[in-house]
């Protein structure tokens, strides 16, 4: 039952119940008069009841109370909830710029304000700012992770949002990274030796290891006795073993201090990205190719996926050393063969002007290859129950011997075109005593069941 009563002092009645779920809620009733408190204590018992019974869906209370919330608080709440999972800094200032941004364009104040279309039409005009496609995109997953959050939270019902359509990339493509070739790399770690920064740049090289988990790395994910490395909050938070680079387990042995601890940083200089300019300066390596391309510390790691193709990797052992959950990423992405790669490819290939001289003839007697399926011979032996005609038996019964016989007067019968009559006689009489057998067992079985 709901209890209504005065707080000292005020002059509206409280009403106290019970909800759905058992817990204990208070509400004004927001009038001085006793008659109308009960009323309204009433009815809110019956919608308790309602929704007890699942009449009514305890949920549209969730969201009626999202909705009567500015759009803004539930954004402030979002940032927090994406702080508290432990998403970088920098991933969590885009996300704040880009739902700004969103409400600024779209002048959505509740969360019923963020329709479909005037979503869409924001985005149709950031884009025809001359805004590249992945920019776009970018924006978009922000506003899909937004409303997802809101519907498992329940404070939206629908997810407008999830029905944004995606920018196509692949012809509007800003930024494309290239792999340093072998001599720009080892200009730069030369320039990074005399710095104390060469162990940086070797394990972005050889390892794959992105800028945030470099500023991470302890030596507590680095065994350098079973020559393994831990990564275990990378990118797709999980928790990944590589083994190591014979020279870059050398260069973090010789980097380790004597009073490291586990939790002691590997690099605890960071370097910026204004140090990694200067660097790329010093061994001249140009930010910028001539197809417009760009080389920066992510290019290490790419570097790597394209130096593991051009040693004849399989892609899915370069998707583990990658840590791509799919390995198409690794080829689309992080893996780019010049025409060098693709001449040498063709030469290795065998002519198709006629057989190669060089190349000595493959004897009978050899050995089969190991995977070639060893087949029987097509003259293989007779069984060694068959017979020919010129054999003879011994210890058989007198069946046995009359069949011999009859085998053999069939192979001692002249051609046909010679002597017709004698042949024509002697098949019939060789027909007979076929069939005289026959008739005798048949008639030995017939005799046999008359006695029976």
């Amino acid at each position: 039952m709901a209890t209504i009563f005065k707080r000292k002092g005020g002059s509206a009645w409280i009403i106290q119940y019970f909800d759905a779920s058992g817990r204990r809620r208070e509400k004004s009733s927001r009038t001085s008069d006793h008659r109308a408190a009960e009323r309204i204590a009433n009815k809110l018992e019956a919608d308790v009841a309602l929704r007890r019974e699942g009449v009514i869906d305890g949920r549209q209370d969730s969201i009626a109370d999202a909705e009567r919330k500015p759009l803004a608080e539930h954004v402030t709440e979002y940032l927090t909830q994406c702080r508290g999972k432990g998403l970088a800094r920098h991933t969590v200032a885009c996300k704040q710029r880009h739902l700004r941004w969103l409400m600024r364009e779209s002048g959505a104040a509740r969360l019923s304000d963020l329709k479909l279309d005037a979503v869409e039409r924001a985005l149709a005009s950031y884009r025809a700012e001359g805004k590249a496609a992945r920019s776009v995109n970018t924006r978009r997953e922000t506003f899909r992770a937004f409303g997802n959050w809101c519907r498992k939270t329940g404070r939206l019902g629908l997810h407008p949002l999830d029905l944004l359509s995606k920018v196509d990339e692949h012809g509007d493509r800003r930024r494309i990274r290239r792999p340093l070739a072998d001599d720009e790399l080892q200009r730069l770690l030369e320039v990074a030796e005399s710095r104390g920064r060469r162990g940086w740049y070797l394990t972005a090289a050889l390892a794959g290891l992105r800028r945030s988990e470099l500023i991470r790395l302890t030596w507590a994910s680095v065994d350098l006795e079973q020559g393994v490395l831990t990564i275990r909050d990378g990118k797709a938070k999980r928790e990944d073993v590589l083994p190591l680079h014979p020279e870059l387990l050398e260069e973090l042995k010789r980097i380790r201090p004597a009073d490291a601890t586990s939790s002691t940083r590997v690099f605890p200089a960071e370097v910026t990205n204004l140090t990694r300019k200067k660097d790329f300066e010093r061994a001249k390596i140009a930010a910028f190719d001539a197809q417009g391309r760009v080389a920066d510390l992510h290019s290490l790691r790419g570097t790597l996926g394209t130096r593991l193709a051009r040693a004849g990797v399989a892609p899915q052992v370069a998707q583990r050393l990658m840590r791509h959950a799919d390995y198409r990423t690794t080829l689309n992405h992080y893996t780019m063969l010049s025409l060098a790669d693709t001449t040498a490819a063709m030469r290795l290939l065998p002519g198709g002007t006629g057989p190669r001289t060089n190349q000595a003839p493959v004897s009978e007697t050899a050995a089969p290859h190991p995977q070639q399926i060893p087949q029987h011979s097509a003259h293989d032996e007779a069984p060694p129950r068959a017979t020919s005609c010129g054999d003879s038996a011994s210890g058989v019964d007198e069946v046995s011997e009359r069949k011999l016989a009859l085998d053999q007067a069939l192979c001692d019968e002249p051609p046909r075109a010679a002597t017709k009559r004698v042949g024509r006689e002697t098949r019939r009489q060789i027909a007979k005593t076929r069939l005289g057998n026959r008739r005798s067992i048949q008639l030995s079985y017939g005799r046999a069941r008359r006695r029976r």
